[in-house]
């Protein structure tokens, strides 16, 4: 009862962190010439003479659709989230160079109705992971810069789905079939379904290295982000139908553990030109979404019932995802002394297969556009961007790992009446997943 079908998938990975790189589809690895640098790539940090503040803030607009030619339409509720990021960076000599960033990398949310059929998946995931990374870059001469910084994640993850309690409500069911002709002490079908409510928490370690190189026009950077692991702990409640209400002991509240690599290592590198009025970049970026195998819940006060669980003290919970690649192509002109115009594309693969894919955070492959500008005058800057992000359709398939759950209830034949009891009930049912997502940054700037 307790399995989920999944948990988050790589739509909760927030690359859009400053508005200047995101204007440019992300593609800011080998320039990272702003405040933003100690997120993209710390190495940039080295080649800046000044001190630099900023303050940018990302809003996410989404629109998922859940569409079954027999089940109907329904939207994905939660739509709109905003994420702060906050960038210091300052030279401490000719040098070495010092920053650090404190913002939400991993942050989105899904909530579907109490009547939306995948409910049994999830009705409500959130997960938010902040982050805060200080960074120490040294430049070895005029074209080479080195940054190592270490990564703290606070990671904090909402659960809640529907429990399909068909079976209990159904052996307590104090109305039976006549007897004869029917053997005796056959319960009527009672249909019922609860809730479990999950909130766990941890916090852990990462780390990271970047690398800059600068021959003016061309650059090349690279960085990568470690891994890290939790070992979440936090609790389960659950709430349960007035059919079940006289086994609401076996129902207690749960002491959860959960270990997961929910952070993935990420590796990204970019090549750069940039004459002083037009910069291109390209970026390619690999996330090691294949440490989301499988993981390993554990329940502290397990019960059961008639011989079987109801809370087990332990479930594999199966992700089987794959690593992914990201492409990304950004461009700036500038129009004149302080304004500069910026676009960029990218396209990102899913990590989600098939045969995993929930309502949890409906994911596949997706490509953008975006578009904005800079403004920058006596160490005073703003930057902003718009951008487009459509999903590919998400259908749900028959190999499905999560597609049906078996409810407990026994294979009964009665003559004149068939099977009464059904036997496994749709947790995916058919259907397809359309999304897409407006995204929208803002950032203020400050150089001393």
């Amino acid at each position: 009862m307790l399995i989920p079908a999944a948990l988050w998938a790589s739509g909760t990975l927030i690359y859009e962190t400053g508005s200047k790189a995101s204007a440019q589809a992300g593609a800011f690895t080998a320039r990272a010439d702003d405040a933003s640098a100690v997120f993209y790539n710390p190495a940039g940090m080295a080649f800046a003479k000044n001190m630099q503040f900023s303050f940018n803030t990302t809003y996410i607009n989404t629109d998922i659709k859940y569409q079954s030619p027999s089940l109907g339409q329904y939207k994905q509720q939660a739509k709109n989230f905003f994420i702060p990021s906050v960038f210091f960076t300052m030279p401490l000599t000719d040098k070495l160079a010092f920053g650090v960033y404190g913002g939400a990398p991993f942050n989105l949310a899904t909530d579907w109705s109490d009547q939306f059929p995948g409910r049994f998946a999830s009705r409500h995931a959130k997960i938010v992971t902040y982050n805060l990374r200080p960074a120490l870059s040294i430049k070895f001469n005029d074209y080479n810069a080195l940054a190592i910084g270490v990564d703290y994640y606070d990671s904090e993850i909402n659960l809640i789905r529907a429990l399909n309690t068909s079976a209990l409500s159904t052996a307590i069911n104090p109305n039976r079939y006549p007897s004869p002709p029917y053997p005796p002490g056959i319960p009527y079908y009672q249909y019922s379904e609860g809730t479990i409510d999950t909130w766990v928490r941890d916090q852990a370690w990462g780390w990271n290295i970047s690398y800059m190189w600068k021959m003016e026009p061309w650059s090349f950077g690279a960085q990568y982000r470690s891994r890290a692991k939790f070992d979440y702990t936090g609790h389960s409640s659950f709430e349960v139908s007035p059919y079940v209400e006289p086994l609401h002991a076996y129902f207690p509240g749960q002491t959860t553990h959960l270990s997961l690599t929910s952070v993935p290592a990420v590796a990204v590198m970019g090549f750069a030109y940039d004459n002083k009025k037009f910069t291109v970049e390209f970026d390619v970026q690999w996330t090691e979404w294949s440490v989301w195998d499988h993981a390993t819940g554990k329940f502290g006060n397990p019960t059961s019932f008639g011989g079987s669980y109801i809370v087990p003290p332990e479930q594999e919970f199966v992700f089987e995802w794959g690593n992914t690649w990201c492409w990304r192509l950004g461009f700036g002109y500038k129009l004149n002394e302080y304004w500069e115009l910026r676009w960029g594309l990218l396209y990102d693969q899913a990590p989600v297969p098939d045969q995993t894919l929930s309502p949890v955070l409906p994911d596949q492959d997706r490509w953008s556009v975006q578009f904005g500008t800079g403004y920058e005058k006596n160490g005073f800057g703003f930057d902003w961007y718009l951008m487009y992000l459509k999903f590919k359709n998400a259908n749900i398939a028959t190999e499905n790992h999560n597609r049906y759950y078996a409810t407990g209830l026994p294979y009964v034949y009665l003559p004149g009446q068939g099977v009464i009891y059904p036997t496994e009930y749709a947790v995916t049912p058919d259907g397809k997943y359309k999304g897409t997502a407006l995204l929208a940054g803002f950032q203020i700037n400050f150089k001393f």
